[in-house]
């Protein structure tokens, strides 16, 4: 069943008489500038597993005691605001699904 949208002065209404639900523009730009925000951490994360991945040097004991604790940070950092993110995004998604629908 093909829905048409038809604009009907301010209201948006479906033709088969189902409500739209009211996204905003802001509400979109918040949810990019959080997927960017993820997105930020693909070159700290591809150097973590590049550490994690590279088995095959020979042991230097002092340089990998530093590079575990530094690549520790990194990952500590990411993880904190991982988490933070997934609670926001969560969030705004909730708000999206309990906002109110336009009438018909």
């Amino acid at each position: 069943m093909e829905e048409k949208v038809v604009k009907d002065g301010s209201l948006q209404l479906v033709q088969n008489k189902q409500p739209i639900k009211m996204i905003t523009k802001q509400e979109i730009y918040d949810l990019k500038i959080h997927l960017e925000q993820l997105a930020s951490w693909k070159e700290p994360l591809k150097l973590l597993d590049e550490f994690f991945e590279n088995q095959a040097i020979p042991l230097n004991k002092k340089k990998i005691i530093y590079e575990f604790h530094a690549q520790a940070r990194v990952f500590s950092i990411f993880y904190i605001n991982f988490l933070l993110s997934m609670d926001i995004l969560e969030e705004k998604i909730s708000k999206l699904e309990k906002q109110g629908k336009l009438k018909t």
